[in-house]
Protein backbone atom coordinates (compact mmCIF):
# COMPACT_ATOMS: atom_id res chain seq x y z
CA UNK A 1 0.00 0.00 0.00
CA UNK A 2 1.29 3.43 -0.97
CA UNK A 3 0.62 6.07 1.69
CA UNK A 4 0.10 9.47 0.08
CA UNK A 5 -0.69 12.83 1.64
CA UNK A 6 -2.74 15.42 -0.26
CA UNK A 7 -3.89 18.96 0.49
CA UNK A 8 -7.05 20.93 -0.11
CA UNK A 9 -5.92 24.56 -0.20
CA UNK A 10 -8.48 27.35 -0.51
CA UNK A 11 -7.65 31.02 -1.12
CA UNK A 12 -9.64 33.92 0.44
CA UNK A 13 -12.07 33.79 -2.52
CA UNK A 14 -12.84 30.14 -1.79
CA UNK A 15 -11.07 28.85 -4.92
CA UNK A 16 -9.31 25.48 -4.61
CA UNK A 17 -5.76 24.84 -5.82
CA UNK A 18 -5.30 21.89 -8.17
CA UNK A 19 -2.27 20.73 -10.14
CA UNK A 20 -1.84 18.53 -13.21
CA UNK A 21 0.09 15.27 -13.13
CA UNK A 22 2.96 14.68 -15.56
CA UNK A 23 2.06 12.78 -18.73
CA UNK A 24 4.37 9.86 -17.92
CA UNK A 25 3.07 9.42 -14.35
CA UNK A 26 0.38 6.98 -13.22
CA UNK A 27 -2.99 8.62 -14.03
CA UNK A 28 -0.94 11.04 -16.14
CA UNK A 29 -2.35 14.40 -17.34
CA UNK A 30 -5.17 14.26 -14.79
CA UNK A 31 -5.69 17.07 -12.31
CA UNK A 32 -5.19 16.36 -8.62
CA UNK A 33 -4.89 17.88 -5.19
CA UNK A 34 -1.20 18.58 -4.48
CA UNK A 35 0.81 16.26 -2.27
CA UNK A 36 3.00 13.20 -2.43
CA UNK A 37 4.31 10.06 -0.80
CA UNK A 38 4.70 9.78 2.97
CA UNK A 39 8.24 8.55 3.54
CA UNK A 40 9.16 5.72 5.91
CA UNK A 41 9.15 6.84 9.58
CA UNK A 42 7.71 10.24 8.57
CA UNK A 43 4.60 11.69 10.19
CA UNK A 44 1.73 12.70 7.94
CA UNK A 45 1.94 16.31 9.15
CA UNK A 46 5.65 16.47 8.30
CA UNK A 47 5.05 14.90 4.89
CA UNK A 48 2.31 17.44 4.18
CA UNK A 49 4.56 20.38 5.04
CA UNK A 50 7.51 18.94 3.11
CA UNK A 51 5.55 18.10 -0.05
CA UNK A 52 3.80 21.46 -0.25
CA UNK A 53 7.10 23.28 0.17
CA UNK A 54 8.82 21.12 -2.45
CA UNK A 55 5.95 21.29 -4.94
CA UNK A 56 4.46 24.74 -4.38
CA UNK A 57 6.95 26.75 -2.35
CA UNK A 58 4.51 27.42 0.49
CA UNK A 59 4.84 26.82 4.22
CA UNK A 60 1.93 25.24 6.10
CA UNK A 61 0.93 27.15 9.23
CA UNK A 62 -2.29 25.34 10.16
CA UNK A 63 -4.03 22.27 8.76
CA UNK A 64 -6.61 19.72 9.86
CA UNK A 65 -7.61 16.23 8.70
CA UNK A 66 -10.32 16.17 6.03
CA UNK A 67 -10.70 12.59 4.77
CA UNK A 68 -8.74 9.35 4.29
CA UNK A 69 -9.46 7.40 1.10
CA UNK A 70 -8.33 3.82 0.55
CA UNK A 71 -8.49 3.15 -3.18
CA UNK A 72 -7.58 0.01 -5.12
CA UNK A 73 -6.17 0.64 -8.58
CA UNK A 74 -5.48 -2.46 -10.75
CA UNK A 75 -1.75 -2.44 -9.90
CA UNK A 76 -1.59 -0.32 -6.77
CA UNK A 77 -3.50 0.27 -3.54
CA UNK A 78 -3.30 3.86 -2.31
CA UNK A 79 -4.15 5.31 1.09
CA UNK A 80 -4.82 8.97 0.40
CA UNK A 81 -4.48 11.04 3.59
CA UNK A 82 -6.14 14.38 2.83
CA UNK A 83 -5.73 17.52 4.93
CA UNK A 84 -7.46 20.89 4.67
CA UNK A 85 -4.81 23.61 4.83
CA UNK A 86 -6.35 26.51 6.71
CA UNK A 87 -3.33 28.84 6.86
CA UNK A 88 -0.09 29.02 4.90
CA UNK A 89 2.48 31.56 3.85
CA UNK A 90 4.12 32.18 0.51
CA UNK A 91 2.79 32.28 -3.05
CA UNK A 92 2.04 28.93 -4.67
CA UNK A 93 3.79 28.16 -7.94
CA UNK A 94 4.78 24.97 -9.76
CA UNK A 95 8.32 24.41 -8.49
CA UNK A 96 8.53 21.10 -10.41
CA UNK A 97 7.18 22.60 -13.64
CA UNK A 98 3.65 21.29 -13.07
CA UNK A 99 0.69 23.41 -14.26
CA UNK A 100 -1.58 24.65 -11.48
CA UNK A 101 -4.74 26.70 -11.23
CA UNK A 102 -7.19 28.06 -8.69
CA UNK A 103 -10.60 26.57 -9.38
CA UNK A 104 -14.00 27.51 -7.98
CA UNK A 105 -15.46 24.45 -6.19
CA UNK A 106 -18.45 24.37 -8.54
CA UNK A 107 -16.04 23.94 -11.47
CA UNK A 108 -14.11 20.98 -10.05
CA UNK A 109 -16.43 18.58 -11.88
CA UNK A 110 -15.18 20.05 -15.18
CA UNK A 111 -11.74 18.49 -14.63
CA UNK A 112 -10.59 14.89 -14.91
CA UNK A 113 -9.16 13.61 -11.60
CA UNK A 114 -7.65 10.26 -10.58
CA UNK A 115 -10.40 7.98 -9.31
CA UNK A 116 -9.17 8.17 -5.72
CA UNK A 117 -9.69 11.96 -5.70
CA UNK A 118 -13.46 12.08 -6.21
CA UNK A 119 -14.47 11.50 -2.56
CA UNK A 120 -12.32 14.53 -1.75
CA UNK A 121 -14.55 16.71 -3.90
CA UNK A 122 -17.62 15.54 -1.97
CA UNK A 123 -15.81 16.31 1.29
CA UNK A 124 -15.08 19.84 0.06
CA UNK A 125 -18.77 20.52 -0.54
CA UNK A 126 -20.13 18.91 2.61
CA UNK A 127 -20.47 21.06 5.76
CA UNK A 128 -19.24 20.25 9.25
CA UNK A 129 -22.74 19.42 10.50
CA UNK A 130 -25.62 17.32 9.16
CA UNK A 131 -28.78 18.31 11.01
CA UNK A 132 -31.51 15.68 11.38
CA UNK A 133 -34.97 16.94 12.26
CA UNK A 134 -37.04 15.51 15.12
CA UNK A 135 -40.31 13.85 14.23
CA UNK A 136 -43.04 16.44 13.57
CA UNK A 137 -46.15 15.79 15.64
CA UNK A 138 -48.63 16.97 13.01
CA UNK A 139 -48.90 18.56 9.58
CA UNK A 140 -48.88 22.09 11.01
CA UNK A 141 -46.34 21.69 13.79
CA UNK A 142 -45.49 25.20 14.99
CA UNK A 143 -42.73 24.01 17.32
CA UNK A 144 -41.11 22.07 14.48
CA UNK A 145 -41.00 25.06 12.16
CA UNK A 146 -39.74 27.31 14.96
CA UNK A 147 -36.95 24.81 15.52
CA UNK A 148 -36.18 24.67 11.80
CA UNK A 149 -35.99 28.46 11.61
CA UNK A 150 -33.64 28.47 14.61
CA UNK A 151 -31.34 25.88 13.02
CA UNK A 152 -31.22 27.69 9.69
CA UNK A 153 -30.62 31.05 11.35
CA UNK A 154 -27.54 29.50 12.98
CA UNK A 155 -26.12 28.91 9.49
CA UNK A 156 -26.73 25.17 9.16
CA UNK A 157 -26.98 24.26 5.49
CA UNK A 158 -27.54 20.51 5.25
CA UNK A 159 -30.82 19.22 6.69
CA UNK A 160 -32.35 15.74 6.75
CA UNK A 161 -36.12 15.61 7.12
CA UNK A 162 -36.95 12.61 9.30
CA UNK A 163 -40.73 12.30 9.52
CA UNK A 164 -41.37 8.56 9.55
CA UNK A 165 -44.78 8.66 11.27
CA UNK A 166 -46.13 11.27 8.87
CA UNK A 167 -44.68 9.33 5.93
CA UNK A 168 -46.40 6.13 7.10
CA UNK A 169 -49.77 7.80 7.78
CA UNK A 170 -50.24 9.78 4.57
CA UNK A 171 -47.84 10.12 1.68
CA UNK A 172 -49.82 13.12 0.42
CA UNK A 173 -49.50 14.94 3.75
CA UNK A 174 -45.84 14.00 3.97
CA UNK A 175 -45.11 15.49 0.54
CA UNK A 176 -47.01 18.68 1.43
CA UNK A 177 -45.02 18.96 4.67
CA UNK A 178 -41.71 18.25 2.92
CA UNK A 179 -42.42 20.90 0.29
CA UNK A 180 -42.92 23.49 3.06
CA UNK A 181 -39.65 22.45 4.69
CA UNK A 182 -37.91 22.64 1.31
CA UNK A 183 -39.24 26.16 0.71
CA UNK A 184 -37.91 27.39 4.07
CA UNK A 185 -34.54 25.73 3.46
CA UNK A 186 -34.31 27.39 0.05
CA UNK A 187 -34.87 30.79 1.64
CA UNK A 188 -31.75 30.19 3.74
CA UNK A 189 -29.77 28.58 0.88
CA UNK A 190 -29.72 25.27 2.73
CA UNK A 191 -30.06 21.83 1.13
CA UNK A 192 -32.76 19.35 2.15
CA UNK A 193 -32.36 15.59 2.03
CA UNK A 194 -35.38 13.37 2.60
CA UNK A 195 -35.33 10.22 4.71
CA UNK A 196 -37.84 8.54 2.40
CA UNK A 197 -38.05 6.40 -0.69
CA UNK A 198 -36.17 7.62 -3.77
CA UNK A 199 -39.28 8.33 -5.85
CA UNK A 200 -40.79 10.55 -3.15
CA UNK A 201 -37.52 12.42 -2.67
CA UNK A 202 -37.43 13.19 -6.38
CA UNK A 203 -41.09 14.16 -6.63
CA UNK A 204 -40.77 16.70 -3.80
CA UNK A 205 -37.77 18.27 -5.51
CA UNK A 206 -35.34 17.71 -2.62
CA UNK A 207 -31.57 17.82 -2.95
CA UNK A 208 -31.21 14.11 -2.34
CA UNK A 209 -32.22 11.02 -0.41
CA UNK A 210 -31.05 9.45 2.83
CA UNK A 211 -31.30 5.67 2.85
CA UNK A 212 -32.04 3.74 6.00
CA UNK A 213 -30.15 0.47 6.43
CA UNK A 214 -33.16 -1.37 4.98
CA UNK A 215 -33.49 0.89 1.94
CA UNK A 216 -29.73 0.77 1.42
CA UNK A 217 -29.85 -2.97 0.74
CA UNK A 218 -32.83 -2.59 -1.59
CA UNK A 219 -30.64 -0.71 -4.07
CA UNK A 220 -28.71 -2.52 -6.79
CA UNK A 221 -27.01 0.64 -8.09
CA UNK A 222 -26.82 4.33 -7.32
CA UNK A 223 -30.48 5.46 -7.22
CA UNK A 224 -29.96 9.10 -8.24
CA UNK A 225 -27.63 10.97 -10.57
CA UNK A 226 -24.61 12.84 -9.18
CA UNK A 227 -26.47 16.15 -9.14
CA UNK A 228 -28.30 14.82 -6.05
CA UNK A 229 -26.91 13.72 -2.69
CA UNK A 230 -27.22 10.04 -1.76
CA UNK A 231 -26.45 9.24 1.87
CA UNK A 232 -27.02 6.16 4.01
CA UNK A 233 -27.18 5.03 7.63
CA UNK A 234 -24.44 2.52 8.44
CA UNK A 235 -23.83 0.53 11.61
CA UNK A 236 -21.66 -2.37 10.43
CA UNK A 237 -18.91 -3.07 7.93
CA UNK A 238 -21.40 -4.86 5.67
CA UNK A 239 -23.44 -1.66 5.43
CA UNK A 240 -20.35 0.22 4.24
CA UNK A 241 -19.63 -2.41 1.59
CA UNK A 242 -23.13 -1.94 0.21
CA UNK A 243 -22.80 1.85 0.42
CA UNK A 244 -19.63 1.66 -1.65
CA UNK A 245 -21.31 -0.69 -4.12
CA UNK A 246 -24.07 1.81 -4.89
CA UNK A 247 -21.68 4.81 -4.70
CA UNK A 248 -23.17 6.86 -1.89
CA UNK A 249 -21.78 10.39 -1.56
CA UNK A 250 -21.51 10.12 2.22
CA UNK A 251 -22.63 7.96 5.12
CA UNK A 252 -23.73 8.40 8.72
CA UNK A 253 -22.08 5.96 11.14
CA UNK A 254 -23.79 5.34 14.47
CA UNK A 255 -24.15 5.11 17.38
CA UNK A 256 -20.89 6.54 18.63
CA UNK A 257 -22.29 6.93 22.16
CA UNK A 258 -25.52 5.83 23.88
CA UNK A 259 -28.48 8.11 23.18
CA UNK A 260 -31.69 9.03 24.98
CA UNK A 261 -33.69 7.19 22.33
CA UNK A 262 -31.51 4.05 22.60
CA UNK A 263 -29.90 4.16 26.08
CA UNK A 264 -29.21 0.42 26.14
CA UNK A 265 -27.93 0.22 22.58
CA UNK A 266 -24.37 -0.94 22.01
CA UNK A 267 -22.27 2.10 21.21
CA UNK A 268 -19.26 1.99 18.88
CA UNK A 269 -17.09 4.38 20.86
CA UNK A 270 -14.58 6.54 19.01
CA UNK A 271 -12.28 3.62 18.28
CA UNK A 272 -15.11 1.58 16.77
CA UNK A 273 -16.20 4.60 14.75
CA UNK A 274 -12.67 5.12 13.43
CA UNK A 275 -12.39 1.47 12.37
CA UNK A 276 -15.58 1.78 10.34
CA UNK A 277 -14.59 5.14 8.84
CA UNK A 278 -11.43 3.51 7.50
CA UNK A 279 -13.70 1.24 5.43
CA UNK A 280 -16.11 3.93 4.27
CA UNK A 281 -14.51 5.09 0.96
CA UNK A 282 -16.52 8.33 1.26
CA UNK A 283 -17.09 11.12 3.81
CA UNK A 284 -18.69 9.93 7.05
CA UNK A 285 -20.61 11.78 9.76
CA UNK A 286 -20.55 10.65 13.38
CA UNK A 287 -23.99 10.25 14.99
CA UNK A 288 -25.23 9.30 18.43
CA UNK A 289 -24.91 11.10 21.75
CA UNK A 290 -22.71 13.86 20.32
CA UNK A 291 -22.58 17.63 20.56
CA UNK A 292 -21.31 20.25 18.14
CA UNK A 293 -18.42 21.08 20.45
CA UNK A 294 -17.02 17.59 19.78
CA UNK A 295 -16.32 18.42 16.13
CA UNK A 296 -12.55 18.49 16.69
CA UNK A 297 -12.63 15.03 18.29
CA UNK A 298 -14.81 13.70 15.47
CA UNK A 299 -12.39 15.01 12.84
CA UNK A 300 -9.48 13.48 14.69
CA UNK A 301 -11.20 10.10 14.29
CA UNK A 302 -11.79 10.52 10.56
CA UNK A 303 -15.23 12.12 10.49
CA UNK A 304 -16.41 14.70 8.00
CA UNK A 305 -18.35 16.16 10.90
CA UNK A 306 -21.20 15.51 13.30
CA UNK A 307 -24.81 14.57 12.61
CA UNK A 308 -27.47 15.00 15.24
CA UNK A 309 -30.89 16.11 16.38
CA UNK A 310 -31.14 17.40 19.94
CA UNK A 311 -27.92 19.41 20.16
CA UNK A 312 -28.94 21.36 17.05
CA UNK A 313 -32.67 21.66 17.61
CA UNK A 314 -32.98 24.64 19.96
CA UNK A 315 -29.62 23.73 21.50
CA UNK A 316 -30.82 20.64 23.38
CA UNK A 317 -28.14 18.08 24.14
CA UNK A 318 -28.36 14.59 22.70
CA UNK A 319 -27.52 13.02 26.06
Amino acid sequence: MLHVVAAVIANPKGDILITRRASQAHQGDRWEFPGGKVESNESVEHALARELNEELGIDVLQARPLIRVLHHYPKQTILLDVWYVEQWQGEAWGREGQPLLWCHPEQLSDYHFPDANYPIIDAIFLPDFYVITPEPTRLRDKAFFNGLSHVLAQGQRLIQLRAKALYADSLRDYCHFAENVLRICAEHRAELILNADVTTAQSVGSHGVHLTSERLFEQVSRPLSKEYWVSASCHHASDLVQAQRIQTDFVVISPVRPTLSHPDGRALGWLGFFRLVEQAHCPAYALGGLQQKQLHCARAHGAQGIAGIRDFWLGKNEI
